[in-house]
């Protein structure tokens, strides 16, 4: 069963969104029929609709460059990890990001990860 940071932490553009977004695009890939990635499983709203586009159900297309963001790679490392177990990660800042598991209904429409 995957898991999330709790909301709490969703909105957190460069502590939590970046590197768990490429965590997202690690794990899971593109879908090859439109580019879209499934990010509503992780982010029940959609951030912003200048920077992705729904296409449907938990699928959703960059309308940004997600090769600019540049996000920590420790940081991407540990999200790898805890959509996997759960477990709590401490960003350099200091501040500890909590996670809570991804309802079923929701993690049944993720594809198999590819890590």
């Amino acid at each position: 069963m995957p898991y999330r940071p709790t909301a709490n932490h969703r909105k957190n553009v460069r502590g939590v969104i970046y590197p768990l977004t490429e965590a997202i695009r690690r794990l899971y890939g593109m879908r090859q029929s439109d580019g879209s990635y499934p990010l509503g499983a992780f982010y029940t709203i959609n951030i912003s609709n200048t920077v992705w586009r729904s296409v449907g159900g938990i699928w959703y297309i960059p309308q940004t460059d997600l090769d600019c963001r540049n996000p920590r790679e420790e940081v991407v490392s540990a999200f790898i990890n805890s959509i996997h177990s759960g477990e709590s990660v401490e960003l350099p800042s200091g501040k500890v990001i909590t996670w809570e598991q991804i309802p079923n209904n929701e993690s049944a429409a993720l594809p198999h990860h590819q890590i």
